[in-house]
C-alpha cells in the first residue's frame, strides 16, 4: 500500500501559496480518530516504547564487541594518534547519519524506517533491494553475536558445553522479540545502562591510572604518545604509505564498530510521540560518539602502548581486550570478570537488536507489498510475529560453531554482508537528498518539519562521500602485499551484489525514479497538524510510579 493511497480517503491535498508557504491543517473526516498508541502507517504495531527506552538504545544499544575487543587491533595497526583520529572522523560520519535519520524519521515515523523512506522518495527498486539486503545482513548477524557471547562464557568455564548456552540465548532472544515491544525496550534499557556504566568507569579509572593514582603505579601521562612510540604506525608498507594504510585500517574498524544507528529510527516508529522522541534520541548519538567511543579510545591510547604484543593477536578472549590490558599492571584481579560480563551482555544485546531490526525491516517490506502479506500478521501484542519468526529462525546457524567445518562456512556467509551497513548509510544519504530537494521544489519550508537537522545538505554530502570511500577502500588489504581472492570476496561481495540486485529489480519492475514534484508530503504535514491540534499527548499520570521515576532520571 502506498502512502498516497493510504491517506486518499482521509486527507485532502493542500494547496501551496507563495505568500504563506506553510500548509494549512485540514479538518479530519468524521470517521477519523487519531490515537497516539498506534501508528497511521505502521501496519498496526503499537507505540509502547517511551523516550527513555529510545534514548538509552541511541546511547549504547548497538555498542557490541567491536569497541571492547576489536579496538585494540586498530590501535596496533594505526598507532595512538592514527587510531583516535580514525574513530573521531568516523564519529562525525555516524553523527551525520543520525541527524539525517532523525529529520526523515521524525517527519514520517513509519514501520520499516529508512527502507520505506527509500521506497517513497527514491524508487521502488531501491526499496526492494536495500530492504532484502539489510534484512538478510541483520538476520545472519544475530547468530554471529550468539556465538561470540557463548565463546566469552568459556572465560569462566573453559570446558562448557556450548550447545547449552547457545540454546538458552537463542530462546531468550525469541521470547523478547515475540513479546510486546515494551519488553524489548526494557531489556535494552538495562543492558545499555550496564554498558554505559562500564565505559564511564573505565574512562575515570583510566585517567586515574594515567595520572599514577593507583598504589605502586608511576604516572604515565603521554608517555605512549612520544618517542620511541610513533603517533602513526606503519602498516603493511613503509613511510607515508604505510602510515596512511594504518590510519585507514582504523577508519574501517571504526566504521564497523559504530553499529547501526538505524535501530533508533525503526524502534522510534513504535515509540510514544515519535516525532519528538526520535530526534531527541538520535541527537544523543553525538554524545555517544564523543564520550563512549572517542574518549574510550583516547584513554586506551594513553594507558596501552600500541606495540603491546597482546593487541596483535585478538582471539575473542577478553584477556586480549585493551580494556583489560590497560589495568593488567594495576593488580585489579576482579576486573577481567567484570568486563567479560559486560562484553557478554553487549554481544547478546547486539544480537537481540539485530533480530528486532530484521523483523521490522521484513514487516516494512510487506507493508509496501515487497514481501508476502503473511509478514503483516500481528499477535495480540501488536508484534509482527511471522516476520519475527522468519528473522529469529536464523539463530539455528549458531550451532554451526560447534563444528569447525560448518563454522567456517558460517563465517563465510557472514563475511558476505560485512559492508551492508555502510551500503545502507549510502542509501540513507541518497534518500535524504531526494527528500531535501523535493521540499525545495514543492516550496515547502523546512520550518514546517518537526525537526530540522543542522548544516543541510552539506553534512549529507559529507557522509555520502565518506561512506563511498569506506566502501571502495574497505578491502584494500586484499591487494597488499599480494592479491587474496578470499579477502576480496569477503570485502566486496556485497558491494557487487547490491547493485546487481538493484538492476535486477529495475529490469523486472521497469520503475523510474519518483519525480521530486510528485513526492507526497502534504498527507504527512496534515497528520502533523492534526497531532498538534488534538493535543492528544501522553498524560504523565497514566504512567506507573516505576515509569515516572525512570522517565525523570533518563
Amino acid at each position: 500500500m502506498t502512502r498516497t493511497s493510504q491517506h486518499s480517503g482521509r486527507y485532502q491535498s493542500l494547496p501551496t501559496d507563495d505568500a504563506d508557504p506553510t500548509p494549512a491543517v485540514q479538518e479530519p473526516s468524521e470517521d477519523f480518530q487519531y490515537s497516539s498508541a498506534q501508528s497511521l502507517d505502521n501496519g498496526g504495531t503499537k507505540r509502547s516504547l517511551q523516550e527513555r527506552h529510545l534514548s538509552m538504545i541511541a546511547l549504547a544499544g548497538m555498542i557490541g564487541t567491536g569497541l571492547f575487543l576489536s579496538s585494540g587491533k586498530a590501535l596496533a595497526q594505526a598507532g595512538p594518534l592514527g587510531c583516535v583520529s580514525g574513530f573521531m572522523i568516523m564519529g562525525t560520519v555516524t553523527a551525520s547519519i543520525a541527524y539525517i535519520s532523525a529529520e526523515m524519521s521524525s517527519f514520517q515515523p513509519v514501520g520499516g524506517g529508512f527502507v520505506r523512506h527509500a521506497n517513497m522518495w527514491l524508487d521502488k527498486s531501491t526499496g526492494i533491494a536495500i530492504g532484502w539486503n539489510f534484512w538478510y545482513s541483520m538476520a545472519i548477524t544475530m547468530p554471529t553475536e550468539i556465538s561470540a557471547a557463548t565463546t566469552l562464557l568459556s572465560f569462566w568455564k573453559p570446558d562448557i558445553n556450548q550447545f547449552i548456552p547457545i540454546s538458552i540465548l537463542w530462546v531468550v532472544i525469541m521470547v523478547v522479540n515475540f513479546s510486546p515491544v515494551r519488553v524489548y525496550g526494557e531489556f535494552e534499557f538495562y543492558l545499555a545502562f550496564c554498558k554505559i556504566a562500564l565505559i564511564v568507569c573505565f574512562i575515570i579509572a583510566g585517567i586515574i591510572l594515567d595520572l599514577g593514582g593507583f598504589p605502586g603505579q608511576d604516572k604515565i601521562g603521554f608517555r605512549y604518545w612520544q618517542d620511541p612510540y610513533p603517533l602513526f604506525h606503519e602498516y603493511i608498507a613503509t613511510g607515508f604509505k604505510g602510515r596512511f594504510l594504518g590510519f585507514w585500517s582504523a577508519m574501517i574498524s571504526a566504521a564497523f564498530a559504530y553499529g547501526n544507528v538505524q535501530v533508533v529510527a525503526m524502534a522510534g516508529a513504535e515509540t510514544r510521540n515519535p516525532r519528538k522522541a526520535i530526534p531527541a534520541a538520535l541527537k544523543k548519538t553525538f554524545a555517544r560518539v564523543v564520550v563512549f567511543y572517542v574518549a574510550s579510545i583516547f584513554v586506551i591510547s594513553l594507558t596501552v602502548p600500541a606495540n603491546d604484543e597482546r593487541l596483535y593477536h585478538p582471539t575473542g578472549d577478553v584477556m586480549h581486550s585493551p580494556f583489560i590490558i590497560a589495568f593488567s599492571r594495576a593488580g585489579l584481579k576482579a576486573l577481567p570478570s567484570v568486563i567479560n560480563a559486560i562484553v557478554f551482555s553487549s554481544a547478546f544485546s547486539s544480537g537481540n537488536s539485530c533480530s528486532f531490526l530484521a523483523s521490522r525491516t521484513l514487516h516494512g517490506l510487506a507493508l509496501d507489498g515487497h514481501a508476502p502479506s503473511i509478514f503483516l500478521e500481528l499477535n495480540r501484542f501488536g508484534v509482527p510475529y511471522v516476520a519475527v519468526a522468519a528473522s529469529v529462525i536464523w539463530g539455528v546457524i549458531a550451532y554451526a560453531s560447534l563444528n569447525h567445518g560448518a563454522f567456517q562456512a558460517f563465517l563465510w556467509l557472514v563475511s558476505l554482508v560485512t559492508t551492508s551497513g555502510i551500503i545502507s548509510w549510502v542509501i540513507i544519504c541518497l534518500t535524504y537528498l531526494r527528500f531535501f530537494y523535493a521540499l525545495q521544489v514543492q516550496k515547502i519550508p523546512r520550518r514546517s518539519l518537526p525537526y530540522r537537522s543542522p548544516l543541510q545538505p552539506y553534512i549529507t554530502y559529507y557522509a555520502l562521500i565518506m561512506n563511498i570511500l569506506i566502501l571502495g577502500l574497505s578491502g584494500w588489504d586484499s591487494f597488499l602485499p599480494e592479491f587474496s581472492l578470499p579477502r576480496f570476496t569477503s570485502n566486496y561481495f556485497n558491494c557487487l551484489f547490491y547493485p546487481a540486485l538493484y538492476l535486477a529489480c529495475k529490469s523486472r519492475f521497469r520503475d523510474s525514479m519518483i519525480p521530486l514534484q510528485e513526492i507526497d508530503f502534504y498527507a504527512e504535514l496534515t497528520a502533523i497538524g492534526l497531532e498538534e491540534e488534538s493535543e492528544n499527548c501522553d498524560d504523565i499520570t497514566k504512567f506507573s510510579a516505576y515509569d515516572r521515576t525512570l522517565n525523570a532520571l533518563f
